[in-house]
């Protein structure tokens, strides 16, 4: 082949890395525009709600004659799913312009949900059939640990860091948990609860509040 035509074809093939890298980098761009408008709302809002709902159980434990009808509270869940959806739909609306790097996000966060639903029902199921009501200790560490993985990935997806913070915060809370767990023995599903609200707050509220803020 001649020269002048290899010089020709690697030009072509510089050509063609470069322009993948920048639609690479432009998907990225979008991607982190697309995360900074009002999706700290819905960030707020869930750290929030959570937050909240971990320390109203703690409180109802020391108020309520049965302290297990405390957990009951947690059913608040639910309609804020529905809230957050609707929040959800609300962005959706305004990111007109939607790249695949969104699209592995959202896939996440539903990756994270409907693990998070079939690890409720698989632990349920062990601990009533087996009579071992013990294992569901494992509830609040275990969904800490799958928060921080969907952090963990959308950070690494979109470049901001401080959802990468929050993915290593929710790994710190599981890894406290179990230390409450060796030392605390009765009263560490109590103290899981703090972490998980103090867990929220650092690691989805503030990290929201840098959101809205880089929106603005």
């Amino acid at each position: 082949m001649h020269p002048q035509t290899n010089n020709i074809n690697n030009m072509e093939t510089k050509l063609t890395e470069q322009q993948s890298f920048e639609l690479i980098s432009e998907m990225i761009t979008q991607a982190r525009n697309n995360l900074q408008k009002n999706s700290g709302t819905a960030m707020i809002y869930n750290g929030l709600l959570v937050a909240f709902v971990a320390l109203a159980n703690v409180a109802l434990v020391f108020i309520l004659s049965n302290p297990v009808q405390s957990y009951w509270i947690w059913l608040l869940m639910i309609p804020g799913a529905f809230i957050d959806r609707m929040i959800d739909k609300k962005i959706d609306k305004e990111n007109l312009v939607k790249t695949h790097i969104d699209k592995i996000v959202s896939a996440t966060w539903r990756g994270f949900g409907y693990s998070v639903i079939l690890f409720l029902i698989i632990i349920f199921g062990y601990g009533y059939s087996m009579q071992n009501p013990r294992i569901f200790i494992l509830i609040t560490p275990m969904i800490m640990l799958m928060t921080g993985f969907a952090e963990y990935i959308t950070a690494k997806a979109c470049r901001f860091k401080p959802f990468l913070y929050g993915a290593f915060i929710m790994w710190t809370g599981t890894l406290s948990c179990l230390g409450t767990y060796l030392f605390l023995n009765y009263w560490a599903g109590i103290a899981h609860f703090f972490i998980l609200a103090i867990c929220m707050i650092l690691a989805f509220v503030i990290p929201g509040y840098k959101l809205n803020k880089l929106a603005k």
